[in-house]
């Protein structure tokens, strides 16, 4: 059964390589049902050893006629494995459990990190002083309406949930109310940084006061929106203002002397060489700055071309004023061995990144460095990937000779059996076919299946009857995976017959131990599986939230850091920081 399991996975790999000629481990994982991504890295490698295919960095590729297998190609593009060994890594203000992930892998690997555009914890600041972009454009507009307008009804198009768009619309409204003599009205909406919901809300501002006769956008789409759907509805006197300078579209408005008066630019491309200079200085040895500051300048028609020229119906930014905006020429010191920057930028497609990248890449290779953009899904999926594994190491550094285990089937699963490998001296209990596949070698540890009724979509066995095993049998420890885990819900599952399963997994089991990362944690999916009370363990990372762990020990759960490992002495074996 498992020999022809095995077939099956390798002729669907072989055919889907003959349709696109090389793929990468998620193509795969997508491709093949119920397959997990260490699976078919496993099987990948084995038929590259056997010249059935071409291993690539994080896929495979068709074997070309004559092409030995002993040479693998490297992809640089592929976006699953690209940010797993930088030496340095950019990361824009990505808010919410992701952007945690990808901070901590930054501080657990401790290598230089950068937080563009926004403060981060643990990171240096790159970008321009937000505030003082706003301030200064909101002076300009102050005198420029002076002579204008009797009084201001200000449209203010914010983004909150980020403190760099916050803080530029605080900028400008201070500064509006230092030049501008008259009254000020300010109406605030969320335009969430999106062409297409900044106009949504741009357009009902203004058929709900018609008294609106000046806009503030803060970035490039949210102004550009604003102006479109004051032409909609005829709005005039209508002036706008905007921080960004992200891209042509703008400048093109500026150019024109519309209703867009003024940008206060923040040069993208100045940002992505500094960037690179910084962190080029950084692996080269040098200190790493306590920030990096960009410059801004407020363009108008009137000092647009200064800065910027247009080349094939495009604006780019003027060498002379690179380098003035740059303090003068940057010095070319190259890199003394070779290093790697992962850029993850939040939009990729976004003009801002677009020029961003462009800069960097020139910098880069100027500089002997190799630069990785990754989009944010990724880079979080690489570091959950990387964190499950050494939670899985934790856990089944636990286990004790002799000992009888029980596995579930679930996310933490192919983490295990890679490090239950490794394990002669104890018997594993699962459900997991997924499991049994990969402890079927002749020095893999003993393997238990239970009974139960094939549940494809999951790869496993559930159903009454697998319940009858435990009828006769106790297990030392079991270790868990689940789909969420709060202190008030406990443990829980978006399936429900998983959820049976692993509740009758834990009343045979002596030694209950949830494995959860902490983008597991805190959440509380359909179905329970069971109260804290019934657990004993949890190993997790040091990216859940310490209130949620602290409420975990107070319910008699050891809690262990699987990502803090403790100062032994020489000779010791590995332990793990206990946070109970």
């Amino acid at each position: 059964m498992i020999k022809s399991i095995k077939t099956g996975r390798e002729d669907a790999i072989l055919a889907l390589l003959a349709e696109k000629k090389r793929a990468t481990i998620w193509d795969f994982c997508s491709h093949i049902e119920g397959v997990s991504a260490v699976t078919i890295r496993r099987d990948i490698a084995r038929m590259a050893e056997a010249g059935q295919l071409l291993r690539t960095h994080g896929g495979a590729a068709l074997l070309p006629a004559g092409a030995s297998p002993e040479a693998p190609g490297r992809e640089a593009s592929d976006y699953s494995d690209a940010i797993s060994d930088v030496d340095a890594i950019i990361l824009p203000p990505i808010e919410g459990r992701g952007a945690d992930t990808l901070r901590m892998m930054a501080r657990r690997r401790s290598i230089p990190f950068l937080a563009e555009s926004s403060p981060q914890a643990g990171g240096v600041y790159l970008g321009p002083d937000n505030y003082a972009a706003g301030h200064d454009l909101g002076r300009l507009a102050g005198h420029y309406l002076s002579d204008r307008l009797s009084s201001v009804s200000l449209l203010l198009i914010s983004l909150s949930e980020l403190a760099n768009t916050r803080q530029r619309g605080e900028g400008f409204l201070a500064g509006l109310k230092e030049t501008f003599p008259g009254d000020i009205q300010v109406s605030k909406v969320e335009g969430h940084g999106s062409y297409a919901h900044s106009l949504r809300v741009s357009s009902d501002a203004f058929e709900t006061r018609r008294d609106i006769n000046v806009v503030f956008g803060v970035n490039d789409h949210s102004i550009m929106a604003a102006i479109e759907a004051g032409e909609r509805l005829s709005i005039a006197p209508l002036f706008a203002f905007s921080v960004g300078g992200e891209g042509s579209a703008l400048f093109d408005l500026i150019a024109r002397g519309g209703k867009l008066t003024a940008c206060a630019a923040l040069f993208p491309e100045v940002v992505g060489t500094r960037a690179i200079n910084a962190l080029a200085a950084a692996l080269n040895g040098g200190p790493m700055p306590a920030e990096i500051e960009t410059p801004h300048h407020v363009l108008t028609s009137d000092n647009l071309r200064e800065f910027y020229q247009q080349e094939a119906g495009r604006w780019r930014l003027k060498e002379t004023a690179r380098k003035a905006l740059l303090g003068g020429e940057e010095p070319v010191t190259r890199m003394r061995r070779p290093a790697s920057v992962g850029f993850v930028p939040h939009y990729p497609a976004h003009s801002w990144y677009r020029a961003m990248e462009s800069a960097m890449r020139e910098r880069a290779t100027a500089l002997g460095l190799e630069l990785r953009v990754v989009a944010p899904q990724a880079g979080i999926a690489q570091e959950i990937d990387a964190l499950r594994a050494v939670i899985a190491k934790a856990a089944v550094a636990k286990i004790q000779p002799g000992e009888t285990v029980l596995v579930n089937s679930g996310v933490f699963c192919p983490y295990l059996s890679a490090e239950l490998e490794k394990r002669t001296d104890v018997t594993i209990v699962t459900n997991s076919l997924h499991l049994m596949e990969q402890l079927c070698g002749p020095t893999a540890p003993k393997v238990i299946m239970t009974s139960g009724e094939y549940q494809p979509s999951h790869h496993c066995m559930v159903g009454p009857s697998l319940g009858a095993l435990f009828e006769t049998l106790r297990v030392d420890r079991a270790f868990l995976s689940v789909d969420g885990i709060s202190a008030g819900f406990g443990v829980s599952s978006v399936d429900e017959r998983l959820a049976l399963a692993a509740r009758r997994f834990i009343s045979a089991s002596r030694d209950v131990c949830i494995l959860a990362d902490h983008s597991l944690v805190g959440l509380e999916k359909n179905h329970r599986i069971a109260g804290l009370s019934q657990l004993t363990e949890i190993i997790t990372d040091s990216g859940s939230l310490a209130s949620d762990r602290l409420e975990f020990a107070a319910a008699g759960m050891r809690v262990t850091l699987a990502d803090h490992k403790m100062e032994n002495a020489p000779g010791e074996p590995d332990a793990w920081e206990s946070a109970s």
